[in-house]
């Protein structure tokens, strides 16, 4: 019994006792003065009956009411929570991983898909001996130089995603790494596009194999190989938002020259969903990654 049910419940006897008392216990039969410990009395008793020894009577029944609500304290305080097995570590769930938003930037595969992280593909790319057929045919003049690389991209202006959305960049890319069906045949393909043209002329170590634009940027800059300042052939990297930040780069491309006026000259992936060519600002640019060519 809680201490607000046993306190109404004192408050209640007493104040029928003391109305029944006052009345004559008129309204108190027999059998529940046997209850109460009460003698049984008449209607023509009840005159009889000095108020001084009614008084007593209440005073000490709530004497006894008293002494059995202190032995329920005492019976309640004296009872434990039994502790239930393992109770005491409670298992740690994690949070299940959310898809990152990459926007242009590509599909990071170090989160949420199980796959290695993006510095293993470049490992796992240069040490393919035989490279799959795809539908993407080469064009690799002038290997290992700015000019054929360039001219390599520039091949394949015009040429877009499928009414599926899918590309056969994003294709290739799960076959060359060994990864399909990781969603990168439909992903933002513009750093993808990019991994094709460099597995074209035997560049994978000097221009990267990557995905998601904000890694391919830190690894030329962990090889010191990133800057400002642009040159033909340079991997351009940029944040639409302005910011000059790595974290925040959202599309990659290639310069294909560097003009007068402070802009650049770009062969981009993944621009209106096609290869195209753009005049870009330096406000959007985060930087130039900056590739070891063979001339």
């Amino acid at each position: 019994m809680s201490v607000l049910s046993r306190t109404w419940y004192r408050g209640s006897l007493t104040t029928g006792l003391i109305v029944a008392g006052t009345f004559g216990f008129a309204a108190l039969p027999a059998e529940a003065a046997v209850t109460a410990d009460i003698p049984g009395i008449d209607n023509g008793q009840s005159s009889q009956i000095p108020f001084e020894q009614m008084r007593a009577r209440i005073a000490e029944i709530e004497g006894d009411i008293q002494s059995f609500e202190n032995r329920i304290s005492t019976s309640e305080s004296s009872i434990t929570e039994p502790e239930l097995p393992g109770q005491d570590t409670a298992a740690e769930i994690p949070s299940p991983g959310s898809a990152q938003d990459t926007g242009t930037a590509g599909l990071n595969p170090s989160q949420g898909t199980g796959i290695p992280a993006v510095d293993q593909f470049l490992s796992a790319a240069t040490q393919t001996q035989t490279q799959p057929q795809t539908q993407v045919q080469g064009t690799a003049t002038g290997v290992g130089t700015v000019q054929g690389v360039i001219a390599t991209a520039l091949s394949k202006v015009g040429e877009g995603e499928a009414a599926d959305g899918t590309t056969v960049y994003g294709k290739w890319y799960e076959k060359y790494t060994g990864q399909q069906g990781q969603g990168f045949a439909s992903a933002p393909w513009c750093d993808m596009f990019l991994a094709w043209v460099a597995v074209q002329h035997g560049l994978q170590d000097q221009m990267g194999i990557f995905a998601y634009t904000p890694s391919h940027a830190a690894w030329f800059e962990k090889n010191n190989r990133f800057s400002r300042t642009p040159h033909p052939g340079d991997i351009v990297f940029f944040d639409w938002g302005g910011s000059k930040s790595i974290s925040a780069i959202d599309h990659v491309g290639m310069v294909t020259a560097v003009n007068a006026d402070g802009t650049v000259t770009t062969v981009e992936g993944n621009t209106s969903d096609k290869v195209m060519t753009r005049k870009r600002s330096m406000g959007t640019i985060v930087g130039f990654g900056h590739p070891a060519y063979a001339g």
